[in-house]
């Protein structure tokens, strides 16, 4: 009986945690059309139909930074075929954006990013920097980027 009642409780959880994880606020609702789309069929290329040049060359940026007394830059962008999401969190700053708002903060930092899959780590890492206009007193910054080609590369400092 109690084994039935724990795995009620933990299947309850696990529901509960998936419901978290499926909330719109991220979403963007008017995404730009030259903005890369992650392809999830193995096909290779843009799916840009040959438009405008992309405006980065990545589909997913999470960048995690995190400084003293519990401060953190929290940088979440993600363009798959069924939507693009993007949530910008600064402790540091009190800020928090989710959806258009931390799309519209991110893009022209992210145009601004030159770096590709081939780019030294800690020039990816000082360009980051730079482009979001943050300090290098940090305690941890992690980085995951998967690029237009399908490459997925992590940073670490």
């Amino acid at each position: 009986m109690m084994k039935k009642i724990l795995f009620l409780l933990y299947l309850m959880a696990i529901v509960l945690v998936l419901q978290g994880c499926n909330n719109d606020e991220d979403n963007v609702t008017d995404p730009p059309n030259n903005a890369p789309v992650e392809n999830n069929d193995d096909t290779s290329g843009d799916n840009q139909d040959g438009q405008d040049e992309p405006l980065f060359n990545f589909t997913s940026f999470d960048l995690d930074i995190d400084y003293e007394d519990n401060k953190e830059i929290d940088v979440d962008y993600e363009n798959e075929n069924d939507g693009m999401e993007a949530e910008f969190k600064d402790t540091v700053n009190d800020e928090r954006l989710s959806g258009d708002e931390a799309f519209d903060k991110l893009r022209p930092i992210f145009e601004e990013l030159t770096f590709d899959q081939n780019t030294e780590n800690e020039t990816v890492i000082s360009e980051v920097l730079s482009a979001f206009d943050l300090n290098n007193e940090f305690t941890k910054l992690e980085l995951e980027v998967k690029f237009t080609d399908g490459t997925e590369k992590e940073y670490n400092q």
